[in-house]
């Protein structure tokens, strides 16, 4: 909240700089400055939403996917009821993102239901680059972009100069630079009707695909009309055009005038606001156009017009056309899964193009997230073919991503899925350009596991701090309840992983566990001495004592649990509460080397009975409940510290910020109340070693406890199925604490 203060204030003075009366001023903030940006106009009393015109967010996290401390999390919830406030101001919002290469902030992280515009670099006109978190600041393309957005959307006839009053005059300008720019680098307002001149020459062509040139025509001083006939079928056309530097090049008339043997049109319906700018690998000026006859609306629409102007015929055009109904151009999408009847029968799902045709389309299926697109060109009259593919989500930015293939790069690529999906009756499509030069295979399946985990990971990866957390509370109820059955447990959390879409999280989350239990074991037998030297020379630069007599105090005080809470509590109003529980997570595996020396040996002989199978087959069911308390021991703490250091992951950025603050201040003043309560029961209950599993020796405190860390542990697991996740996360301290304060009730009260 002090940054939004802060950027309140200068607002203010920014204001008060003007000799004349201008009352707001233009936004621009790059990840979490988008945040402040539209926090410091709506939750400070000192300015209101109507004092910015426009805010522009770059690479902005509008939707929180780990917030790990309340103050955050509130933050975030107090802006998204004032939200509204922004949008009855007028204020003109653009929301950039960086797109596939930004792995900070995922692109359907960017997608702000306010904005006007949420739009990813890779698809903005004369960018067409995908950037990272940091790139997104100097990438000239986009920088250049973003200055003349601004720049039209000054008003210049107003004395001084000011940003235009209403939004829509502001939209023209942001949309046409940052979403559908249609011809030149400044914003170019079309007439809705151009009248033409009958008199000029007048082309029609009745092919339904055919490639106009002026390679050979002479030089010219008048313009030339490209008549294309509107019939019953097909429906759709597409104009790929190449070089064409008219601003108004596309119109729908009426051929009422005859001239000679053939009707030529007065005047026409401009169409060129319909047109975008395509990507091209020769750094060629490329316009297209994808028109259904049935959404034009005006009236007696015989004949679609070209207008190619006298300065445009200086330069080799090329105008591509082509007719053709919509469902002739689909490119079935193969699944490399497919079911039972395709197992022997592989169907056909290539597709192959014939010269002229430009337009291609492939829908994709529901649960698909992520496709491989092959272009393979034969029969080439142009050496320098290429085709562009273009991936389209229709629920959010539309075009997310662009691929090129050309000559030496023709696939297979992979277009991944960047939004997810929003409504379950709309999928993405791709749109395909292809060179009429060439006739074309085209192959698009579905991708391979690799693409389609990578998926799932940037768009689910924060689910697994509440699933890691909430399997290790249920694996501590079990060890509680050691030697009765956990059937009901195990078919519980399965079947709310698969009722609420969890089952990829606790896998994962399962994995990681394992992994990190293996490393922590091999830390303990191998790092254990390495660990305590470091603690040693730790504290023997602290207080001044040599080696010798450090290692005695750190003998000293594992024998004396008291004290060492006391100083490491002490740690807490003079530093802060993440730094007394990171050294509690080191203490704690301190704790881990030294029962691992002193039951070293009663730990070898309990895994080499592990693996004696034929003992493990004579054994009796009555025998199978007995375990041996050092293992159980070992293996309880090793839980409780790995829980620990999960639990300890919010205290990182606490430190962090300490560390970087403290040639200011040695006291963190910003950090959580809710967070540092958790530290200090955490550190307490570390330190004094009131951290320990019962035995089953007391079955009903047994069970009472074990069901509490069950509803614990499930109550957790359903965080990730919560509308926003993120505003749940942070109670993950506080309710270990709770966890650990009854397990710890238990032990003292035993």
């Amino acid at each position: 909240m002090e940054e939004t203060v802060y950027v309140s204030h200068c607002i203010q003075k920014i204001l008060s700089l003007y000799k004349t009366n201008i009352d707001n001023i233009v936004l621009i903030g790059h990840s979490m400055g988008g945040i402040i940006a539209k926090g410091s106009i709506v939750m400070t009393p000192s300015v209101n939403a109507s004092v910015a015109s426009i805010i522009i967010a770059l690479a902005t996290p509008h939707t929180a996917t780990l917030i790990l401390d309340h103050t955050f999390a509130n933050y975030y919830q107090n802006l998204e009821k004032r939200l509204s406030e922004i949008k009855d101001a007028g204020t003109s919002v653009v929301s950039i993102g960086g797109g596939p290469r930004d792995i900070l902030i995922t692109s359907a992280q960017i997608l702000d239901p306010t904005a006007d515009i949420n739009v990813l670099s890779n698809t903005m006109p004369d960018v067409w680059k995908s950037t990272d978190h940091l790139s997104i600041l100097w990438c000239k393309q986009l920088v250049l972009s973003v200055v003349r957005s601004l720049f039209d959307s000054v008003n210049c006839t107003q004395k001084p100069p000011k940003i235009f009053s209403t939004a829509k005059e502001r939209m023209q300008a942001l949309s046409y630079h940052f979403y559908h720019r249609t011809s030149g680098k400044r914003l170019y307002s079309y007439k809705e009707i151009i009248q033409f001149e009958p008199s000029n020459e007048w082309i029609e062509n009745i092919q339904r695909h055919y490639v106009w040139t002026n390679r050979d025509l002479p030089k010219r001083t008048s313009p030339i009309y490209l008549m294309i006939r509107l019939s019953g079928q097909p429906n759709y056309l597409t104009i790929d055009t190449i070089n064409l530097e008219s601003k108004d090049w596309l119109f729908a008339c009426t051929a009422s005038n005859i001239q000679g043997q053939s009707r030529v049109c007065n005047w026409g319906w401009n169409l060129t606001n319909r047109t975008r700018i395509l990507p091209d690998p020769l750094h060629r000026l490329r316009k297209t156009v994808d028109l259904n006859f049935q959404e034009i609306k005006y009236p007696d629409v015989t004949h679609i017009i070209i207008r190619i102007t006298p300065d445009s015929l200086e330069n080799y055009i090329t105008i591509n056309v082509d007719l053709y109904s919509y469902n002739t151009r689909l490119v079935p999408i193969r699944s490399t899964l497919p079911l039972l009847k395709n197992l022997f029968i592989i169907p056909q799902t290539k597709k192959m193009s014939n010269l002229g045709h430009v337009r291609y389309y492939a829908n994709f299926e529901s649960a698909m997230d992520v496709v491989a697109v092959e272009l393979k060109a034969f029969e080439c009259t142009d050496p320098k073919h290429h085709a562009i593919v273009e991936l389209l989500e229709p629920w959010g930015i539309v075009v997310t991503q662009i691929q090129s293939f050309t000559v030496v790069d023709n696939g297979p690529k992979s277009m991944k899925v960047q939004t997810g999906y929003k409504y379950s009756n709309v999928f993405p499509k791709l749109r395909i350009t292809l060179d009429p030069a060439c006739s074309y295979i085209i192959n698009i399946e579905e991708g391979g596991i690799i693409d389609r985990i990578s998926c799932i990971v940037r768009d689910r990866w924060y689910l697994l701090y509440t699933t890691i957390i909430s399997l290790l509370l249920l694996f501590l109820s079990t060890r509680i309840n050691h030697g009765l059955k956990q059937t009901p447990i195990i078919v519980i959390t399965i079947y709310l992983s698969y009722c609420y879409n969890l089952m990829f999280e606790c896998l994962v989350a399962l994995a990681i566990v394992c992994v990190f239990t293996v490393g922590l074991c091999c830390s303990i037998i191998f790092l254990g001495s390495v660990a305590h030297s470091i603690a040693v020379r730790f504290l023997a630069r602290a207080i001044a004592f040599s080696t010798t007599w450090s290692d005695w105090l750190l003998g000293g005080l594992s024998q004396l649990p008291f004290i060492t809470a006391i100083l490491v509590l002490s740690l807490i109003p003079v530093t802060c509460g993440g730094l007394a529980m990171l050294i509690s997570v080191f203490l704690y595996f301190l704790n881990l080397t030294k029962i691992y020396e002193d039951y070293l040996e009663e730990l070898l002989m309990a895994s080499l009975q592990h693996f004696n199978w034929i003992r493990r087959f004579r054994n009796t069911k009555n025998n199978s409940g007995e375990h041996d308390d050092t293992r159980q021991k070992i293996f309880n703490h090793l839980i409780l510290f790995i829980l620990w250091c999960f639990t300890a992951i919010p205290a990182v950025p606490s430190v962090l910020v300490w560390a970087k603050n403290f040639s200011y201040d040695m006291r963190l003043s910003s950090e959580d109340p809710l967070l540092l309560q958790s530290w200090i029961v955490l550190v307490t209950c570390s330190t004094m070693g009131w951290v320990q599993l019962p035995s089953n020796n007391y079955k009903n405190r047994s069970q009472i406890l074990s069901s509490i860390l069950c509803f614990l542990g499930w109550v957790v697991l359903l965080m990730g199925a919560a509308p926003h996740p993120a505003f749940y996360q942070y109670y993950i301290p506080p309710i270990v604490a709770g966890a650990i304060t009854i397990i710890a009730l238990n032990v003292i009260f035993l």
